[in-house]
């Protein structure tokens, strides 16, 4: 009886040793993150605009049968690291030449969060060291974004004493990688890359292009440059041009694209001339001029804008007088900061205060669009959308809706209300004056065979001097429609020639682009 004792307790004993070693062996694993994710940011269409761009990434255990297989497959440099891991008996994680699915070597791809052409960066923005929102809207839906933080992990087994267990080889872990929650954005990716890409093409080196839906006032491009790689934000910190400017949001003198917004306050005034342009005018003790002293004679208001003619403008603003023109650019949002998104604001424009506003020489300048005038392209946009949408003026906004774990829209952003500024048969008259300028006036090269334009150009005095030469900002402000949608665009551009030459050739050329990708 005793001998029998003394075996069921071995026989015990040995069970029990069998189970630890057992539960030793699942529970000691080792893991190591291969890539974090956080949540996604779509376009309108749900496509993607970040974490589109992948990379193959090798894991290898310390084996010999690995060393074979992977060192034919990397760089020098590569080699060297999985010899040194080898020889102290480490995992390697290499960027190799060719994919691997073996025991001991595998292959996983992995997402990067930006790309190095990364669409729409101003607006989406980029991440601090830690991982967080720095700027923009990474910033504004940080809280959210962080909420669906992912991790991509490799796993192996190791002993009681941390040494690695072959035979099991690698695993692959996602814990909540890659997630679909996120931010669907009113930007259209299709629209945003044809606008990038115009920017390139045509030599601007600093500017924005902004389309919106002209209904709707959602952004459906913001285009600026030059733009910034988020993968390497040192190199734009040291880029003298600053381009972690989004100039689409950034306030600019605007000049003669304000013309239309004099004519909105004079014929809702019931008022307008006939003027005699002889090049210059006197106003005030001051000498205000057409470009180049061109005598423009006999004019109305339509060939006015056609032409461009200052003076007649200057006139036409002594009339119609600062309170009435202060109070048209205040509702069509000029002096105002538009909160885009939760969080997350556009800088206003500016508009001169009525008391600095004291003599007619001064409200002769902002008459033309010049003075204390100053508003972005996203402001100039949404004030010409009202135009196209019969005096009915909407705030911008960028967010769509917000995108569950599931991929379904849990929260769809509302539409602004909006509210009147002037009566449809003042825009009737606008819409027809600005047609006028591209098919007769000096808007003529945004004139397109594919899709009738309307707009108006500028060449603005910026103030700001470079060897003793003044800056102008051209810009072109215009609208467009394609299949019952009605596009609202503003072309800008820093130090240009005019805006005729700069910005109406490439207003044409967004126009033609969008009507192409939407028809064919």
């Amino acid at each position: 009886m005793l001998v029998f004792a003394v075996l069921i307790v071995n026989i015990a004993s040995i069970i029990l040793n069998n189970q630890i070693s057992t539960s030793s062996y699942s529970d000691n694993s080792r893991r190591i993150s291969l890539s974090s994710s956080r949540g996604m940011f779509y376009d309108c269409n749900m496509k993607k605009l970040v974490n589109s761009q992948s990379e193959s990434i090798t894991v290898c255990l310390p084996t010999t049968d690995a060393l074979k297989l992977v060192s034919q497959h990397i760089t020098e440099e590569n080699k060297k690291k999985l010899y040194d891991n080898m020889t102290n008996y480490k995992v390697s994680i290499l960027n190799t030449e060719k994919n691997f699915d073996e025991t001991n070597v595998k292959t996983v791809q992995i997402i990067n969060r930006y790309s190095i052409n990364q669409p729409c960066v101003h607006v989406i923005g980029h991440l601090d060291e830690n991982g967080n929102g720095a700027n923009a809207l990474e910033r504004a839906y940080n809280a959210y974004l962080s909420m669906h933080n992912g991790e991509l992990k490799a796993k192996w087994n190791v002993d009681a004493q941390g040494r690695i267990l072959l035979g099991n080889g690698i695993e692959f872990e996602s814990d909540n990688y890659l997630s679909p929650a996120g931010i669907q954005l009113t930007i259209d990716l299709e629209i945003q890359q044809i606008a990038e890409n115009l920017l390139l093409q045509n030599n601007v080196s600093k500017g924005a292009i902004v389309v919106l839906n002209g209904n709707t006032s959602e952004i459906l491009s913001c285009a600026s440059i030059p733009e910034f790689n988020p993968l390497n934000l040192g190199e734009a910190m040291d880029n003298e041009d600053s381009p972690f400017i989004n100039r689409g949001f950034t306030p600019y003198s605007i000049g003669s694209v304000f013309k239309p917004i004099v004519a909105i306050a004079a014929i809702e005034s019931n008022i307008e001339i006939q003027h005699t342009c002889t090049g210059s005018i006197e106003i005030g003790g001051t000498v205000f001029r057409c470009s180049n002293n061109t005598a423009h004679g006999n004019i109305d208001m339509k060939s006015a804008m056609e032409q461009s003619c200052n003076t007649y403008f200057i006139e036409l603003g002594q009339i119609v007088g600062i309170d009435k023109i202060l109070s048209i650019c205040s509702a069509l949002g000029i002096d105002k900061s538009f909160e885009i998104a939760d969080n997350y604001h556009v800088k206003s424009g500016t508009l001169p205060q009525k008391n600095t506003v004291n003599s007619p020489a001064s409200l002769a300048n902002i008459s033309f669009g010049q003075g204390e005038l100053l508003a972005s392209p996203i402001h100039m946009a949404t004030a010409y959308a009202s135009i196209i949408n019969g005096g009915y003026y909407r705030e911008p906004i960028i967010v769509k809706g917000i995108i569950d774990k599931n991929g379904n829209a849990i929260q769809k952003a509302t539409v602004n209300d909006g509210y009147r500024v002037f009566n449809t048969s003042t825009a009737s008259k606008i819409n027809s004056i600005l047609h006028s300028v591209v098919i007769n006036g000096n808007g003529y090269r945004a004139k397109s065979q594919l899709v009738d334009t309307y707009g108006k150009t500028a060449t603005a005095q910026s103030g700001w001097f470079e060897n003793e030469r003044e800056i102008n900002h051209t810009w072109f402000c215009g609208y467009f429609t394609i299949n019952n949608t009605d596009y609202v665009a503003v072309i800008f551009k820093e130090d240009g020639i005019s805006g005729a030459v700069d910005c109406a050739p490439i207003f044409k050329e967004l126009a033609e682009s969008i009507y192409k990708e939407i028809t064919n």
